[in-house]
């Protein structure tokens, strides 16, 4: 007997170029006909959530992001660490010259291009042009508080949900500095359920640790890394227990892929799509639905 099919919600997390991978869960799900009732992301997952939530053809977008060089667009190398460098080097500059980002009277450069960015991938639209309930997490930089975005132009949410300190400024709203929401709501699990989910599968695209650590930066950066994973197992154990099990968490493989590894969008989307359908059988379960049948389109993906 099939179980009641729950209403259900898609927690899409952060990662940088390792979030397309939601690009191949959302388009393995079309394909399978798994329903989505409301979505909420962070950073890259809310961009791609955001098109998803607008019902754009997703497989359109897939090959429109392919040929786009996004680290020539954004301003960033490839190297997160090399990103890093160069916010140390500007906090200095700006220590010295006794200057700060809360004096730019307008959007500085990367920041405008991230602007120019996400109003491609989302049309320009707003929340109310939504044919699927959607949300967007930030970070209050100041007071450290979840923001949850759902109202005005999508992407000006989207900028500030995946504003990451240090590499780009923070985005100004309504008298906040909004930046990352993955600092305090990493795959808003949460978020799905206060919006009405009774079953989440969230998507956690995020960095893994590190098996070698050898600098003072390598260690920096670990120590995040290992308190980002403490506070995700806390929240999605907690959103498990909310949901009486009901979540299903899938993990694409994209470990190897740095934040700003953009020229592997392709590969990131196929592990996406790769994760989703070896989870079709879970999912379903979780969700109330049908068990997928021998027929169903587990195609090799694209």
């Amino acid at each position: 007997m099939v179980p009641e099919r729950a209403k259900v919600g898609l927690a899409l997390g952060g990662g940088g170029a390792r979030g397309f991978a939601h690009l191949g869960v959302l388009i393995a799900f079309e394909e399978n006909g798994i329903p989505v009732d409301l979505i909420t992301g962070t950073s890259m997952g809310a961009a791609t959530g955001a098109a998803k939530a607008l019902g754009m053809d997703l497989k359109k977008l897939a090959r429109l992001l392919d040929s786009l060089d996004l680290n020539d667009l954004f301003h960033v190398s490839g190297s997160t660490i090399r990103e890093i460098q160069r916010a140390v080097g500007r906090g200095m500059v700006e220590y010295m010259r006794g200057t700060s980002w809360r004096q730019e009277e307008t959007a500085p450069e990367k920041l405008a291009r991230m602007y120019e960015f996400f109003s491609l991938i989302t049309a320009k639209k707003s929340f109310s042009d939504t044919v699927i309930p959607f949300a967007v997490v930030a970070a209050d930089l100041e007071t450290g508080e979840r923001i949850v975005l759902n109202e005005g132009k999508i992407y000006q949410a989207v900028t500030a949900s995946a504003a990451v300190p240090g590499v780009f400024y923070p985005v100004r709203h309504r008298g906040r500095f909004l930046v990352d929401g993955g600092l305090v709501d990493k795959v808003p699990a949460d978020v799905a359920i206060d919006m009405g989910a009774s079953a989440v599968i969230a998507v956690d695209t995020g960095a893994p640790l590190s098996r070698r650590v050898d600098t003072s930066l390598d260690a920096l950066l670990q120590s995040e890394r290992i308190t980002s994973q403490h506070l995700l197992a806390l929240q999605l154990d907690q959103a498990r227990e909310r949901l009486g099990g009901r979540l299903v968490l899938l993990r694409p493989d994209v470990h190897w892929i740095n934040m700003f590894g953009f020229e592997h969008i392709s590969e990131a989307i196929a592990a996406g799509k790769k994760e989703a359908l070896a989870r079709l059988g879970e999912i379903a379960d979780a969700c109330g639905l049908p068990s997928p049948s021998a027929g169903s389109t587990q195609r090799t993906v694209d």
